[in-house]
């Protein structure tokens, strides 16, 4: 028989307590497989920003998914999203600046289906929560890729390493082969696991559950470069 073995991280918690961890996993595997791309989903800017100091010196692009402009609920009242916001302008323009690729677009996992009720019985949600069952962050990561792919900075077929996470921050790291959302079923592979929670189960809100742990109060501040 032949294989290879690699190593795989299991975080103890979901959520931001894992982001530069789970960022220089994802480094040190995309310079061990030549992979020269990493894409990282992130709403404020701020995990994006953490992944430009983590890659920097190494030649890898980073492409950073974001959402579209709204907001989360937070412990202290909502959390904007999306770095078309005004408020985090600064952070694309220094991202961008600093040679990332930002795309923002719509999700292939909840589109206009959605807007039918968030558990809707469309074809997207029966996808989004088999994901789920590999965890949130799992599902991010490979929706940013399919979201990366589709606005055209990454080629069909690309081998990348995608981040997502769980609520705030990354937690999850994954070896991808990309796709258009259109060909997700019969063209996007997903290669290896780089890390992950070792438990994925989440309940509304998951800032609340045991399992989740992070600095929330950072999405409280603005954001200084």
């Amino acid at each position: 028989m032949e294989g290879f073995e690699r190593k795989v991280v299991y975080f103890r918690y979901r959520g931001e307590i894992n982001t530069r961890w789970v960022l220089e996993l994802a480094r040190d595997r995309a310079l061990e497989l030549g992979i020269g791309v990493m894409v990282v989903a992130s709403e404020t800017g701020r995990s994006a920003l953490k992944a430009l100091e983590v890659l920097r010196g190494t030649g890898i692009k980073l492409v950073v998914v974001t959402h579209y402009p709204g907001e989360t609920r937070g412990p202290r009242g909502d959390i904007p999203i999306g770095l078309g916001r005004p408020e985090y302008a600064h952070v694309k323009r220094h991202l961008e600046e600093n040679g990332a690729v930002i795309v923002q677009g719509t999700r292939p996992l909840g589109g206009i289906g959605r807007a039918l009720g968030w558990n809707a019985a469309v074809p997207a949600t029966f996808v989004d929560k088999a994901l789920e069952l590999f965890g949130p962050g799992t599902k991010i990561a490979i929706e940013a890729a399919l979201m990366a792919t589709d606005a055209g900075a990454l080629a069909e077929g690309e081998e990348v390493v995608t981040l997502g996470g769980t609520y705030k921050g990354l937690d999850t790291a994954l070896v991808v082969r990309t796709a258009w959302s259109g060909r997700f079923f019969t063209a996007f592979e997903v290669l290896e696991i780089v890390a992950k929670p070792r438990r994925t189960w989440t309940r509304l809100p998951e800032y609340e559950q045991e399992g989740w742990k992070g600095d929330l109060d950072q999405y409280y501040r603005p954001i200084e470069i």
